[in-house]
């Protein structure tokens, strides 16, 4: 999955961190599984420790949760990994998906702000928000990620280390306010 960035990356470019998305994002999907499981396996104990006359019945169902569990699991291990994040030494860029494929790439420079959001939940568990607002008033949020004040401190961390970019100069005529007639 990390090939998309890495395709991604302009000559010279760098990743300084990678990143994803924490598990609990993901938490109904193990839940599910976990539950089917269990089900599973009292199915196929029940069949062979009390229910004999009904062994058959008790196995296939036992059998089919198990497997539901097991897709269940795969499920949830794509939707983690189908979101994906970096930062370089020039930008920010995220991946979404899978099949359609959605990249989102902002320009350290452009980035003014960059805000943290944790729940006292979020906090226990090491998950929370990041959004980096734009200079010109967009934001763009990262939801549910692992270590999200790390990656804070990295994405600031490397918008101090960026020298600004110079404003552009007065096309020639043209004086610093702008006004050409005199």
């Amino acid at each position: 999955m990390a090939n998309y960035i890495k395709q991604s990356l302009e000559e010279g470019e760098t990743i300084i961190f990678k990143g994803r998305l924490h598990w609990s994002s993901v938490f109904r999907y193990i839940l599910m599984s976990l539950l089917s499981a269990a089900g599973g396996v009292a199915c196929v104990c029940l069949a062979y420790l009390y229910y004999p006359e009904q062994k058959q019945t008790l196995v296939y169902a036992g059998i089919g949760l198990l497997v539901l569990a097991f897709f269940v699991w795969i499920v949830g291990r794509i939707v983690r990994t189908r979101s994906e994040f970096a930062v370089t030494d020039t930008r920010f860029v995220q991946k979404d998906g899978i099949f359609n494929i959605k990249m989102t790439e902002i320009p350290l420079a452009r980035i003014e702000t960059v805000n943290f959001y944790q729940s006292l939940w979020q906090r226990i568990l090491g998950t929370g928000c990041v959004e980096m607002v734009g200079s010109g008033g967009t934001s763009h949020q990262v939801h549910c990620i692992e270590s999200p004040m790390k990656v804070r401190k990295i994405i600031c961390a490397s918008i101090k280390n960026k020298p600004q970019q110079p404003l552009p100069q007065p096309i020639s005529g043209e004086r610093e306010g702008g006004n050409t007639k005199e």
